[in-house]
């Protein structure tokens, strides 16, 4: 059960600090996932994009902010997507609820990734069987 005070700062906290502190959280969480499949080091990493290691872990620790731009760097070097957004009217509510047509989702699961495809409405209270890599879109 929180505390009195903790509840009184959540309540009190910006809609969008906690949305920012979210997105940051599911980024890292799947640069880091990315990073372990392909037996990369931050190190490593931080050479293939022409940064200081120190810059790399201060992204994964949440003590830099990530720009668009440092994102898309990421993504184009680890070659896997960190953000998606979706297009038209194609989205997911990651609560169970609002699947429309075409919008695709992928999973982590203990034997892997597992890309799962919504191709109708007809699965709008289907609620997903494994965490989402990334809860950002």
């Amino acid at each position: 059960m929180r505390s009195k005070i903790a509840k009184r700062i959540l309540s009190e906290t910006p809609e969008e600090t906690k949305i920012f502190v979210n997105l940051y959280a599911d980024i890292v969480v799947r640069i880091n996932q990315i990073m372990k499949q392909k037996g990369l080091t931050q190190k490593e990493l931080a050479y293939n994009l022409d940064k200081k290691p120190s810059e790399i872990n201060k992204w994964l620790k949440g003590e830099h902010n990530l720009t668009l731009k440092s994102i898309a760097k990421l993504q184009a070097e680890l070659d896997c997507p960190l953000v998606v957004v979706p297009k038209g009217d194609s989205y997911y509510n990651f609560d169970g609820h609002g699947v429309k047509k075409g919008f695709s989702l992928v999973y982590h699961n203990k034997s892997g990734v597992s890309k799962l495809q919504f191709k109708d409405a007809s699965v709008k209270k289907m609620k997903p069987k494994y965490q989402p890599l990334a809860n950002v879109g």
